[in-house]
């Protein structure tokens, strides 16, 4: 599918690390080619691959008026702070990318567009997580779709459900499979120009958010794959998960999984695979079948001998085509998509 092509300036100051610049982290794995030039004084003259471990050679400047010289379009707020909040120290440089007519592209919880001083130049704001106009409760199109519809789910929050989505989507395209992605959250919408961020809406609307969503897309490939959130069996976050489940009404769902991970954030134990897999496919029982047909390793922490042994393990123990779909990618999971949702295809 096709997608606008911008000139992005990712303003991470003084917070680009693994956990701290998740949304330019995300932009600079898989918009990379856009990237021109990434903003953190604390990293300055450094690039990103020297940084990040990734990313190649994109520079780090200081401030966003030694950007300008790279001539962005976008400034993407990439900084991810607990709660959502806008750091009032960032609005100088927001308000010269704007005045200098550049778009501001932020995924927080409070919203750019509500600052009276930036009022001026609200056309030029993009807040991500604002929730579109007319939510309405779901209406059960899925009965009538065109696509077949992939979720990413997890064994836990935060096992990489967005990274899962997009990289199957790769292995999707190099096998022949066109292939829509829909952003659930601030950093997935980013990357694909389209989707929901479902935490920012109020929760009656979160199946039919996404299911209008969804629509839009509908028919314009074989497959739209859905960016997943959270855990059905996540403390915090379930309610999100249940209703993407029931506001997608997938098809079929790939696991994301982190093997080295034994409890939650809460200290609870993180539930074995099979329980998990029985467990997402009762709550798609009452509606239709809907099967998890593969495993995407999350093995960060893993040394590559051993997540090639949890593979193993985890195949043994469910039957299902196991991948690190990014250190290890095997495309393995993609095969058994096209073999499960579309049999009569050649590749």
């Amino acid at each position: 599918m096709s997608q606008t092509k911008h000139r992005f300036a990712l303003y991470a100051q003084n917070h680009l690390h693994a956990l701290g610049s998740k949304t330019a982290n995300g932009l600079i794995l898989f918009r990379n080619a856009e990237i021109q030039v990434i903003i953190d004084a604390s990293k300055a003259g450094k690039t990103a691959q020297e940084v990040l471990g990734y990313g190649g050679p994109i520079p780090i400047v200081a401030h966003l008026q030694e950007a300008l010289i790279f001539k962005p379009d976008v400034l993407a707020i990439g900084i991810a702070p607990i709660g959502g909040a806008v750091n009032l120290s960032w609005m100088p440089e927001i308000y010269l990318a704007l005045e200098n007519g550049i778009q501001v592209w932020a995924g927080l919880h409070q919203f750019l567009g509500d600052f009276e001083e930036l009022a001026p130049f609200r056309n030029l704001i993009w807040d991500v997580r604002r929730p579109p106009p007319g939510l309405k409760i779901a209406q059960g199109h899925w009965k009538t779709r065109q696509s077949k519809i992939i979720l990413t789910i997890g064994s836990d929050a935060n096992v990489g459900k967005m990274t899962t989505a997009l990289t199957l989507q790769q292995h999707l395209t190099e096998i022949g499979l066109n292939s829509v992605f829909l952003g659930t959250g601030q950093t997935g919408i980013m990357i694909s120009g389209r989707g929901v961020a479902v935490d920012a809406v109020i929760s009656d609307f979160i199946n039919g958010s996404i299911e209008a969503e969804i629509d839009k897309v509908d028919g314009q490939a074989p497959l739209i794959i859905v960016e997943g959130q959270g855990a059905v069996t996540h403390l915090g976050y379930s309610g999100v998960t249940l209703g993407l489940i029931h506001g997608a009404m997938p098809d079929a769902c790939i696991l994301a999984h982190q093997p080295s991970r034994l409890k939650d954030d809460y200290g609870l134990a993180i539930p074995d695979l099979a329980s998990v897999i029985q467990l997402h496919e009762a709550l798609m029982a009452p509606f239709k079948p809907a099967k998890v047909i593969g495993v995407n390793l999350y093995s960060k922490d893993m040394s590559l001998s051993d997540a090639q042994l949890e593979c193993q393990k985890i195949y043994d123990e469910t039957g299902l085509p196991v991948e690190d779909m990014v250190k290890l990618p095997k495309r393995i999971v993609a095969e058994q998509v096209v073999r499960s949702l579309f049999p009569d295809m050649d590749h």
